[in-house]
């Protein structure tokens, strides 16, 4: 699947991932960027989305972006993304009502100088400065390795996050790709 990590230090907010896609378990290539961007009506950033799952989430995203451009609160967002992915008839396993009990995405999104993970069932929860978050089969490589890098730079820790789950997941694969937005 993938790695997405992020994290936000008093002066930056870094991001990263791998670059690894593959399309139906068959060939894998590594040229994909994860991250996505929105422009904002009501802040000066972008709203960017690092998604780990099926590439059709970025679809989502995507078509959605107009809609998301509105939004104002990261609850917001993922009630129009939960919407846009029942509405695209996403399958998954269903629970006793009928409903999906969760479909298999998590979602790390930088939204007005803030990161918040939307986890599969679309809840939100903000992460706090100076942790990281990481999303995808590769996040327990990640977040053990940025454990063992907390004494390094938040922009190293990503990367080394980043780095540990293209080495060590089978999943995730490709080059390191980074950025950061100034706050």
């Amino acid at each position: 699947m993938t790695v997405i990590a992020a994290i936000k230090d008093s002066e930056h907010i870094y991001y990263g991932s791998d670059s690894r896609v593959t399309y139906d378990s068959g060939p894998a290539y590594d040229i994909c960027n994860k991250w996505r961007e929105v422009q904002s009506k009501h802040f000066d950033e972008p709203i960017m989305f690092g998604a780990a799952g099926s590439s059709r989430l970025d679809n989502i995203i995507v078509s959605s972006s107009k809609i998301l451009e509105t939004c104002v609160t990261p609850f917001e967002i993922a009630d129009v993304l939960k919407r846009a992915v029942i509405a695209d008839s996403w399958r998954d396993a269903k629970g006793d009502d009928g409903d999906p009990q969760d479909y298999s995405v998590e979602i790390v999104m930088i939204f007005n100088k803030n990161i918040f993970r939307i986890s599969s069932d679309f809840s939100v929860t903000a992460i706090p400065d100076f942790t990281l978050v990481a999303v995808g089969t590769g996040e327990p490589y990640a977040l053990g390795a940025a454990y063992a890098a907390r004494a390094k730079t938040c922009k190293e820790q990503v990367k080394t996050a980043v780095q540990a789950a293209i080495k060590y997941d089978p999943n995730c694969g490709g080059k390191v790709q980074l950025g950061d937005i100034e706050l």
